[in-house]
This record gives C-alpha cells, structure tokens and sequence, in this order.
C-alpha cells in the first residue's frame, strides 16, 4: 500500500511538473505511469504493474498491420524483458520505450491508446479507455442505435429519418469500417465515437448485408440527432407501464412524474406498475439506488458493493420510502438488461417486492470508475467495485434469473425452481391465450407482464433480511 501512494504521489506531481514544454517523451512516460497506479490503486482485485505493461505491448501488437519487422522484433524482444525486469519504473521503460518508436503525432499517438487499450484489456470485459471524443461528444452523429453481436458491430436500427437511414443502412448490417479502421474487436462505444463528428461531415463506413456479394461503402451524412427520452410511460387500464432504458440524473424525478401523470389520466388510484428495464445496461449508480429505494420501506438495503478502498465499498439503502405504496409491479428483463437495472430488479425480487418476468440478465455487477488521463487525452474506466444482492448472493456473472421465464413464441410462463413463484390455472391461463392470440408484432413480455399484474396481489413477506 505504502509503494501505490509513493506511485500516486509521484505520478500526480510528475503531471503537475509537465507544462506544454515537457519533452514528448515525458508526456509518453507520465500518462503511462499515472494510468498504471491508478488501476493499481483502485481496481477491484490487487493487480500487478508487470502484467499491466505486459498487456499494454500486446496493446502495440495488435497493431499488426502498422509494424515493421525491425519494430516487431523490437516489441518481442520488450516483452521477453518485461517478464524479468525488476521494479516499476524499469518495467513501465520498456513500454514506454516501445510507444517512443512510434513516429510523433498521429503514429505515437495511436500507439499510446493501443497500449493503454491492452492495459484495460487485461482486466475485465468492463474496464476500458475512453478516447476524449467520447467525454466530450460533439452534436452531430448518424443516428445508428447499434450492438455487438458475436464480435461484430451491427446495426440494431437506423434511427427514424436520420442520417444513416436515408443513406441506406438497415437493420442487421455488420460495420467492418469506420473511416478505414477495422471494428473487430473497437469497444461499442469508441465506435459509437467515432461515429459522432462535425455537422456535415461524412464518415466512410465499409458495411457487410446479409446476402449482399460485396461489402458496401456508406458515406451518411452527420447530422444532430436526438437521443430518446431514457424514460417513457403509458397508461394501460389502471396499469402504469413504465420503460427506462437507462438511469441519469432525472431518473428518480421522471419516475415521479410518470407515475403523478398515469394517476391522473386514469382518474384515480392506478391498480398496479409495469416497470420495463429490457435493454437497459445501467447508468448511474445512485440514479439506481435512488430508483430502488422508490419502491422499498425506508431503511431497506437495495445492495452492497465490495472493493479493495473504503471509498468503493458501501451499502445501498432505500432511503426515500415506498412512494406507491405496495402498488403491484410487474418487472420486464433480458438479456440485455445489466448493472444499475439488474441492482433494481434483484432488490425488488429479494423483497417480494415485485414480480419479475422474462429472460435471466447479463449479470453486469460491477461498478466502474472514470479515471482521468493528463492534458485531456481522456480517461479509464476501471472496475472497482463488485455487487452483492440483499441476499448475499453475487450479481456480477449470475445476474438476475426472473421468477417466470418467458417463452415469447408461446407465451408459456415457467416458474424459475425455488422462486416460489406460482401461477393460479386461470392466470396461466388467460397469459398464454392472450399471447396466442396477439398479432404478429405484439410485444407479447409486455401483454404478459400487463396480464400478470392484477395476479401479483399485495407484496409477500421480505424475504431478505432487514438491515
């Protein structure tokens, strides 16, 4: 411990000493060791600064098409050093000396993020560079709602009348190339990146169609696009049907509001909440605790997160009280739905609180830190933290498995093996008509999870221990 604050203080000061005269290489050197003392400090598991460098040139590696055989020859020979050398700073040269090969500009500078990208890469699937265009976005993208699927970028949908619909794209094209670089294995949201740019400007995004011959070339013209409100309610009877596909800052407030407006326009007292959190990855943290704690008695714990620093462990507990009074919920989940939501739907789950219906959930709980690199060349976003449920039980890997899976195409509800969760004949009855019956396009989770309400009754019994 005594070595990673000497590190901190050391790296702090050394950037503090770097004006815009520092030599290129004391740019190279102080970015390098304060990205890796930070990790060191604050991620979740205790991690070496040696297997830090050792993934940071295998960052540059990854360079493949960039590197001369003299360069190539040059990193193995670094990496069959690293593995002997002896203490921090002689470890962190050898990466460092190998960016310095690199020619000044954009060369080193890409460099440099391939091996901070390596470094991030040895840790876990959520730790990651962030490239400064993504902390500071500039107004204009081509409206592209996107994924990765099996490696590969692809398009879930252009948005409606955006740029990328009206040049072309469709949902289920595969982005091979944006502007001449490969997206194998570009994190979502530095492609997301490098998608957004200046108004008018037009990225040249190489794209692969099912069932086209040839890959095509797209030239979408950036325009501003409008993201979707992260929260949307409608009204179904007495049923407040409730879609937040990410948690921010105004959550807990439109949450409010949703709920003040669907009273209202049903005239009275609702009969029951559909809260659906399909797709939605998380956001904030305190946006989710605060969002949890809407729907628990004051005082509950929602979650705990365990990390390595007072400062990344703490308990997560309903503090605002239950503000629908025991409505009936009905929570909607997938395989998409992580982090924050999974926190939210695994509280309401541990406490009888509510229902949940549909797929189990990615099982995204950890909690990630943003970091901050010197002289704006943007940040890390590190794991620190691991997420408990109130039962005790790890959320990171094992996520959230609903108390009745769903099978869309029938509409059969399978109570989850020890949920306790039973259907009466006549609900599972009325559930799996109402699904077959739908038209084609019905969004049959929502139909069941509407039907199921009026079966959930008054919340059971915590089933969690009080704090």
């Amino acid at each position: 411990m005594r070595l990673l604050a000497l590190l901190t203080f050391w790296t702090t000061a050394m950037g503090a000493m770097l004006p815009a005269a520092a030599t290129p290489r004391e740019q190279v050197e102080t970015t390098i060791t304060l990205a890796a003392a930070q990790v060191a400090e604050h991620y979740v598991d205790v991690v070496e600064p040696r297997s830090l460098f050792m993934h940071g040139l295998r960052g540059l590696g990854n360079m493949a098409g960039e590197l001369a055989s003299s360069r190539r020859r040059s990193l193995d020979a670094a990496m069959q050093a690293e593995a002997t050398a002896i203490g921090f700073k002689p470890q962190a040269d050898l990466l460092i000396a190998e960016i310095m090969r690199f020619r000044a500009g954009r060369e080193r500078d890409a460099a440099l993020a391939a091996a901070l990208r390596g470094m991030m890469a040895g840790l876990d699937p959520h730790s990651r560079l962030v490239l400064p265009a993504e902390m500071q976005p500039p107004p204009a993208s081509v409206g592209l709602e996107l994924t990765v699927k099996g490696g590969a970028l692809t398009v879930v949908r252009p948005l409606p009348g955006g740029p990328g619909e009206r040049a072309g794209l469709q949902a289920g094209d595969v982005l091979v190339g944006i502007d001449g670089r490969p997206t194998t294995g570009l994190p979502l949201p530095e492609a997301v990146a490098l998608l957004r740019g200046a108004l008018g400007t037009s990225p040249v995004l190489k794209v692969e169609r099912p069932g086209a011959p040839a890959p095509l070339t797209l030239r979408p013209v950036r325009g501003p696009v409008q993201a979707p409100p992260s929260l949307r309610w409608t009204l179904e009877g007495r049923v407040a049907v409730i879609k937040i596909s990410a948690f921010d800052g105004n959550t807990r407030t439109n949450l409010q509001s949703a709920l003040d407006a669907a009273a209202s326009r049903a005239g009275g007292p609702l009969e029951g909440l559909v809260l659906d959190m399909r797709g939605n990855a998380g956001g904030l943290l305190d946006a989710a605790e605060q969002l949890g704690g809407m729907m628990l008695p004051a005082g509950t714990e929602i979650a705990n997160l365990r990390g390595r620093t007072p400062a990344n462990a703490r308990r997560l507990v309903s503090r605002q009280g239950d503000v629908v009074s025991g409505l009936p919920i009905v929570v909607i989940v997938d395989s998409r739905t992580g982090a924050g939501a999974e926190i939210v739907a695994g509280a309401l789950q541990d406490h009888g609180r509510a229902l949940v219906v549909g797929q189990k959930t990615a099982g995204a709980g950890t909690i990630q830190t943003v970091l901050p690199l010197p002289e704006g060349q943007g940040a890390l976003i590190v794991t620190t933290a691991r997420v408990y449920r109130a039962t005790g039980a790890a959320l990171d890997g094992a996520g959230v498995a609903p108390d009745l899976v769903l099978d869309e195409e029938s509409g059969l509800l399978t109570p989850r093996s020890g949920s306790g969760s039973k259907l009466d004949a006549q609900t599972e009855s009325e559930v799996a008509g109402a699904v077959s019956a739908a038209p084609s396009g019905t969004d049959t989770a929502l139909l069941a999870a509407i039907k199921l309400v009026g079966s959930v009754g008054k919340p059971a019994t915590s089933k969690a221990a009080a704090p």
